[in-house]
């Protein structure tokens, strides 16, 4: 699962995942890692709906990837991510 915020730099989301998806590759026999993508699975013009549905989507992955910029802790989703990982039994 991929925790970032929206209103943060693509550009630099792009290049830190593009690191991180190099280290595992290398731990991996490059193999690909698999994402969960927050656009095809969260309706964000329904919020309330989705944040219902957060701790399954949470629950089936087993890694958060929180690809933190400046207003990553200013925006209460990420930090609901984050916290809901944690009590579905993620690891920090």
């Amino acid at each position: 699962f991929v925790s970032h915020s929206w209103s943060d730099s693509p550009s630099l989301k792009w290049e830190a995942l593009q690191q991180w998806r190099s280290k595992f590759q290398a731990k991996h026999q490059n193999m690909e890692p698999r994402l969960f993508l927050d656009p095809a699975c969260i309706n964000h013009a329904r919020l309330l709906d989705s944040l219902a549905c957060l701790p399954v989507f949470l629950a089936g992955c087993n890694k958060l990837l929180v690809l933190r910029g400046p207003s990553f802790l200013q925006r209460l989703w990420c930090i609901t991510e984050c916290y809901v990982f944690l009590e579905m039994g993620g690891t920090a």
